[in-house]
């Protein structure tokens, strides 16, 4: 009897800062053996030329780490004339005239060749001005990014992310089912779901069957309304429930911390961790 590889940890190494090298340091010390990528050297992996992703390569092959997934910024943009709010899109512009993004879904592909990472993040285009806002359904630029990403062996993966247009599970289920023969997967961030109200048994099960990859990040309220990241299982993310649910369906997913915890991020990941090994049913090698 075949028995199901086990779930598997990863770490992003720029939690630690722009050089990738104490990150994966950590990941090392932690028996974490494989990595996210999506900045370094202090711009965005999507951006930085070939000869300083081999490089990233290098550093991660010495250690005996694999980078397992590119986390790029593919999407999380609008237009040149839109206005969009304050986004995090770790030094990529949020701004991207329609001519340009076809280089960028390209750009992507070979970064993720490069590195070696099997899976690539997608967002849905960021919401702004009701006129401009641009839809993910039926965009050409999807269609074609999912036939080039299939012709280079690899996966894209749309992350639900509350500042785009796909963020609840009426509309993630909608595009998913749309392009899922075509190869599109899904990049759950928990947190994000909660955020939107949408962590619950329910949801889960019903977004489970397309889950390719699974961001963990924690964080508690504060008084003002807004969010204090916290280490995951020490917030108010539900994980509990989640997690077994989530492995009952998909038995062996790849937990990436996403921990966003500015002053203590090393102290963070470990404690992320170790709430993952203990969380997931059947642990996380």
């Amino acid at each position: 009897m075949h028995e199901t590889p086990p779930s598997t940890l990863l770490l992003n190494p720029d939690e630690l800062g722009p050089d990738p090298a104490p990150g994966m340091d950590l990941a090392v010390k932690l028996g974490i053996g494989h990595l996210e990528i999506r900045s370094a050297e202090g711009a965005n992996a999507v951006t930085l030329p070939a000869d300083r992703l081999r490089h990233i390569r290098a550093l991660a092959d010495e250690r005996g780490l694999k980078a397992a997934a590119l986390a790029s910024p593919l999407w999380k943009w609008c237009r040149p004339e839109a206005r969009p709010g304050r986004v995090d899109t770790f030094g990529f512009p949020t701004q991207v005239p329609p001519e340009e993004r076809l280089g960028w879904v390209e750009r992507a592909i070979e970064t993720a060749r490069i590195l070696g990472a099997p899976v690539v993040r997608v967002f849905s285009h960021l919401r702004v001005e009701p006129e401009l806002t641009e839809q993910m359904l039926g965009d050409p630029l999807l269609a074609k990014a999912l036939e080039l990403a299939n012709a280079a062996g690899v996966r894209l993966l749309l992350e639900n992310e509350p500042v785009c247009t796909v963020a609840h599970a009426e509309s993630l289920l909608e595009i998913l089912d749309r392009y899922h023969g075509q190869g599109l997967g899904l990049w759950l961030d928990v947190a994000n779901l909660h955020e939107v109200g949408q962590a619950t048994p329910d949801v889960v099960r019903a977004l489970a069957p397309y889950v390719g990859y699974v961001h963990v990040k924690d964080y508690r309220p504060t008084d003002g309304g807004g969010r204090a990241f916290c280490p995951a299982g020490e917030g108010v993310v539900p994980y509990g429930e989640v997690l077994p649910l989530l492995h009952a369906a998909r038995p062996a997913l790849p937990y990436a911390l996403e921990t966003h915890v500015r002053d203590t991020p090393a102290d963070a990941l470990a404690a992320g961790a170790a709430f993952l090994r203990s969380a997931v049913p059947g642990g996380v090698a």
